[in-house]
């Protein structure tokens, strides 16, 4: 199982304080013979829905194209087994506001998102509140 991101539990409060409930952590979702781990499986009972964050913190990062790169690889490697696995529950990138303000809504991040169909879940990592919901 890997190791959880620096904002996890910041994200686990975030969606505990917009009304959500947290039913797994570290998911697996298995595509052949390989083991995926999706951050946080919740789901809001009042809405009937579940969905499935992999949360990243765009921090620390010698290239944020780079860092942009890798997350977005995942994220779309990830979606791809939900679907082989015909998991309904739309899967969400968690990321803080400052890398939203940030790569993310310059060009490029703007492109990559429109092109691949990322539903972002933007948060404040200081107040522990969800901003926003990018679908």
């Amino acid at each position: 199982m890997p190791a959880k991101d620096r904002y996890h539990n910041t994200v686990v409060r975030a969606l505990i304080k917009a009304g959500w409930d947290i039913t797994d952590e570290q998911v697996a979702v298995i595509l052949g013979d390989r083991r995926l781990w999706i951050d946080i499986e919740a789901v809001n009972v009042t809405d009937h829905l579940t969905i499935l964050v992999e949360v990243k913190g765009f921090e620390h990062m010698p290239s944020p194209v780079d860092y942009l790169a890798e997350a977005v690889g995942k994220y779309v490697i990830y979606r791809a087994a939900l679907e082989y696995g015909e998991v309904a529950a739309p899967l969400f990138m968690a990321v803080p506001r400052a890398a939203y303000d940030g790569i993310l809504s310059e060009d490029i991040g703007q492109q990559i998102i429109a092109r691949t169909g990322i539903n972002l879940l933007v948060f404040d990592p200081n107040r522990e509140e969800i901003v926003a919901w990018i679908r």
